[in-house]
Order: C-alpha cells, then sequence, then structure tokens
C-alpha cells in the first residue's frame, strides 16, 4: 500500500499532493486554530484578523501559534503521509538520511554562509528593479504588501532578550528549516524533476514557487536564488539534511543580526560600489562550491528515480 504512488506519472503525484495538502492542513487548522484561541484566552471568533491586526502586540502570541499550525498543518504532516504512500521507505524518499560524504555537511555550511552576502545584494538590486520597472499603483500595492509583511513579521519576532532570540530561533529557524525543506525541496522538488526529467529543471521550478510562496516581491529573485542553492545542495549530496542546516542558518544569521541590531527587518538601500563587489564576488564562490560539490557527488537520475519508469502491457510481474 505504501507504494501506491511511486508509479505514477509525476503529474498525477502533483496534484495527490495538492490535494493531501489541502485536506489535511483543513483538518490541522480547524484543530489547532482552536487550541491557539484557548492558550490565547480567545475565542475562535477573534481569530479572524485583518492585515492591520498583524501588528498589534496583543495578537503576537496569536501569529506565533499560528506558524506552528501551519508548519504541522502545510509542511510537515503533508510530507510524510506524501512520503509514506510513495515508498516502502518514506524518511529516505523524503530525503531524512545522511548524506553520500559526511563531508557534504561542511560544504553545505560553506555554502549557505557564502551565498549570505549575495541574496543580501540581489535583495537590493531586486528592490530597485520594482521601483524602476512596476507602474506606480502596482508599486504602491507591493509596497503595501511588504509593509504588513515586516509588521507581522516585527510583532513576532520581539527580541528584547536571550529568552526571546531563542523562541524566534526556534520558529523562524528550526521549523521554517525543516518544514519548508521537506515540503518544497523533499517533495515538490523531487516531483518536478520527475516531470520536467531534468534536475535543474525541476530544482529551478520548485525554486521559484518556493519564493512565490512567501508573497514578497521586494524579496522574490534573493529567495528565489537561495531555493535554487538548497535545492542543489539536496541533490547533490543525496540528502535533504545539508539543506535544513542551510536554511537554519540562513535564517538564524538574519535573526542574531536584527537582535544585534546591525541590520533591521525592513533595511532598504541602493547597492553601492562595495556591494557590487561583494556580491559579485560571493556568487562567483558560491558557483565554484558548488561545481565542486557536483564532482564529488554520486546523486544520478536513474539512482534517485530506481522504481519510476514506463510500464508495458507485460510488465505486472518480476522478471527471474
Amino acid at each position: 500500500m505504501n507504494t501506491y504512488l511511486r508509479n505514477r506519472p509525476a503529474w498525477v503525484q502533483l496534484i495527490i499532493f495538492g490535494g493531501l495538502t489541502g485536506g489535511i492542513m483543513i483538518a490541522v487548522s480547524w484543530i489547532g486554530i482552536s487550541l491557539v484561541a484557548h492558550a490565547n484566552g480567545l475565542s475562535t471568533m477573534q481569530m479572524s484578523m485583518s492585515p492591520e491586526d498583524y501588528s498589534k502586540p496583543e495578537f503576537a502570541g496569536v501569529l506565533r501559534g499560528l506558524l506552528i499550525v501551519q508548519f504541522f498543518g502545510l509542511f510537515l504532516l503533508p510530507s510524510l503521509v506524501f512520503a509514506y504512500l510513495s515508498d516502502p521507505h518514506p524518511l529516505a524518499y523524503a530525503g531524512l538520511k545522511p548524506p553520500d560524504r559526511k563531508s557534504f555537511y561542511l560544504w553545505g555550511v560553506l555554502i549557505i554562509i557564502t551565498a549570505f552576502f549575495m541574496v543580501e545584494w540581489l535583495a537590493l538590486i531586486n528592490q530597485e528593479l520594482i521601483s524602476g520597472l512596476l507602474g506606480k499603483s502596482a508599486r504602491q500595492w507591493v509596497q503595501k504588501g511588504e509593509r504588513e509583511t515586516d509588521n507581522m513579521l516585527k510583532n513576532i519576532l520581539q527580541m528584547k532578550n536571550a529568552g526571546d532570540l531563542l523562541k524566534s530561533l526556534f520558529l523562524v529557524g528550526a521549523l521554517a528549516a525543516i518544514g519548508e525543506e521537506l515540503f518544497f525541496r523533499g517533495i515538490l522538488q523531487r516531483i518536478f524533476i520527475h516531470a520536467f526529467r531534468s534536475p535543474w529543471i525541476g530544482i529551478v521550478v520548485t525554486a521559484a514557487v518556493f519564493s512565490a510562496f512567501h508573497g514578497q516581491f521586494m524579496g522574490f529573485i534573493p529567495r528565489m536564488i537561495l531555493g535554487i542553492i538548497l535545492g542543489a545542495l539536496y541533490w547533490y549530496s543525496g540528502s535533504i539534511i545539508p539543506a535544513m542546516i542551510g536554511h537554519f542558518i540562513y535564517n538564524s544569521g538574519q535573526l542574531i543580526l536584527v537582535y544585534l541590531k546591525v541590520t533591521d527587518l525592513d533595511s532598504k538601500s541602493a547597492p553601492g560600489a562595495l556591494t557590487w563587489v561583494v556580491g559579485i564576488g560571493s556568487l562567483a564562490l558560491v558557483i565554484f562550491l558548488l561545481n565542486y560539490l557536483r564532482k564529488k557527488s554520486v546523486t544520478t537520475y536513474a539512482g534517485m528515480y530506481p522504481v519510476l519508469r514506463e510500464e508495458g502491457p507485460f510488465d505486472g510481474e518480476e522478471k527471474g
């Protein structure tokens, strides 16, 4: 029974995964929202918030609770259930296994740290493109959405002491890294690579979906590039764990910088000459490191999809 999906066409798998995710999210949300409301002394009717409520301190606990509900209902449970229906070894199917080489842990960390400067440089370029290419009304709509998201994040990430920092590292660092990597790279990327029969097309398409999911156009390009790097880490290492570690390090690094007041969540400035030099240098080094990882990798398409083959009319029995 738990191999039902492994020989289904990729687009059928995608539809089933989408339906499974929607169904589980509805069920978990129904239970989770009630628990979050009770924990915060609210009725379920009071849980209906407008964007203006996202920045109110009294709703900070509610927003944190909803992040946990999202982790279980949208990311974790759908991914694990789909993996269980797809392979006799569901955890390995979702990438939860040691990488082919232990050194890939270290290389993953190094690549993400190096990519940090490139991603920040691309974020500034992305902002300049939005400001220069979009019309006034479209630009105002994008900026309004960014302000609402920034206000929500500031409310969730109120870090007045080390305890608050640890809570934020758990919510935005650990849960996001585990949940998003399982969902986007562990399942969705696997489906897209099979659908296009190309690792890199699957990685890029997944990264675009990953970035679009966050709904922040000001950071679409850098988030997509980060998704490509994480997808490549998974593909070349044969394990999703280096990508999870890298995702955690990137998110946690940003949180620590905000906590230390080195940067701000909504800080925006035009990229200067030094930013360009550091950004391009970071990009070149990331490409070099990923190419090194590619040369050390033993991952192949046939190895990742050993049972995903076209079945003929006489393929019902094992050949001796």
